[in-house]
């Protein structure tokens, strides 16, 4: 039997033009989420796996989950050790976790394979549709930013009087379009809008200036010196950027450390309050990691931990020895998993940076001030397993590789 024929005669009832609403419904909705909802993106990788799938079956493509065979082969490795590793852990929702790195995992598999199969005219509807999505989004967080975030205050049930711009609500927007504004920028220029490819993260930088989420700002600077110098010499950026991402997994435990009991910065007042707080989470994160250097303290174990009797500078320590987790991707990582998780990720990293190497040149500049976006709010905020951190990462990435896929020159 022929295995395609079969494939398209088991998706049959799934008409194409449900597909085509469902994935327009997807690529506009990202703008929108980010930007007032940023917890919906669970749902929305739930959705695009979904429809990767059934685009794949549709087209009798499901092959093409193939091609990704040596990064699946160590995801499905980290998710293994992940699993394994409930029975050790102390957090009550480390199966949850499990699961939320699994379809994030599904998504960005089945969701990259179909965008990359998509004939270009769909392409070019989609990152339209996706388009007029992030300039809404970057325009309400402008207007929000500036007017003290009304909607954001309803939405979310800020009382009157909060600081909101304190709280997370508003910087989560910022951390999520930080990161879309790069497919965003990849897929004007593919359209030859250069100047607006340029002037879209500047706006949004502009906007970040009137919040006070320190890891938005550094997301978009280090983006932005990122893509400039990728310009110049993608190859250079690359090289630097696996350099970076080498050493922090290697050595982010001695230098945790170093920050933390060496150098004092924790009580450094030249250092604002929530870097030295964050320095003394990430001392007592790799003292615990040292305990347990192999397999680590068990997935989601950062919000866990018994205090075993610390004591912080910064507040009374609960039931938990963090806050949530350690606020730095690579300490969090070899805490739950230890060396074996720390490799693992490693490589799916490596694979993922490099693989931008095989991207037309003149868009490398926009994949590696993504990747180095990414990369630099994930050492500083968030817990890496948060779902809806995971979902904007998944969300940008395909994005991009749809902005990739759209003809040059399309409108």
């Amino acid at each position: 039997m022929d295995f395609s024929l079969s494939q398209r005669d088991s998706t049959r009832g799934i008409p194409d033009a449900l597909l085509a609403g469902l994935a327009g419904v997807a690529a506009a909705a990202l703008g929108p989420l980010a930007s007032m909802a940023p917890r919906g993106l669970p749902v929305w990788a739930i959705l695009i796996a979904l429809i990767g799938l059934a685009g794949l079956a549709r087209r009798g493509a499901l092959g093409r989950l193939r091609r990704a065979m040596p990064g699946t082969l160590v995801v499905l490795t980290f998710l293994a050790l992940a699993s394994l590793s409930i029975l050790w852990s102390p957090s009550p929702r480390a199966g949850l976790t499990v699961v939320e790195i699994g379809y994030i995992g599904l998504g960005a598999l089945a969701g990259g394979a179909w965008l990359s199969s998509l004939p270009g005219v769909e392409a070019r509807r989609l990152i339209g549709l996706f388009l007029i999505g992030v300039f809404a989004g970057v325009l309400l967080f402008a207007v929000e930013a500036a007017l003290d975030f009304p909607l954001h205050r309803w939405w979310n049930h800020v009382p009157a009087g909060t600081e909101i711009a304190e709280t997370n609500v508003p910087k989560r927007t910022a951390a999520l379009l930080c990161l879309l504004v790069w497919p965003a920028a990849m897929a004007l220029d593919r359209a030859g809008r250069s100047g607006a490819a340029v002037a879209l993260p500047a706006i949004f930088a502009g906007a970040c200036l009137m919040l006070t989420s320190r890891s938005a700002m550094l997301g978009i600077a280090v983006g932005g010196v990122a893509f400039a110098l990728a310009i110049w010499s993608p190859r250079l950026v690359r090289g630097v950027l696996a350099a970076v991402v080498a050493v922090a997994f290697t050595l982010v435990l001695p230098l945790a450390l170093l920050f933390d009991r060496v150098l004092n910065l924790d009580g450094a007042a030249w250092l604002f309050h929530s870097a030295r707080h964050r320095v003394e989470i990430w001392g007592m994160a790799a003292s615990r990691a040292l305990e347990t250097p192999v397999f680590g303290q068990g997935i989601d174990a950062s919000r866990a931990l018994d205090p075993e009797g610390a004591v912080s500078r910064f507040g009374t320590l609960t039931d938990s020895l963090l806050p949530l987790h350690p606020h730095n991707a690579f300490l969090q990582v070899w805490l739950e998993l230890g060396g074996v998780g720390a490799a693992l990720a490693l490589a799916a990293t490596l694979l993922l940076l490099f693989g931008t190497a095989r991207m037309e040149r003149r868009l490398q500049p926009f994949a590696l001030a993504l990747f180095a976006s990414a990369l630099a709010m994930a050492s500083t905020a968030y817990g890496i397993w948060q779902a809806w951190w995971m979902g904007g990462m998944l969300a940008a990435g395909l994005m991009l590789r749809l902005a990739a896929r759209t003809p040059a020159g399309a409108e």
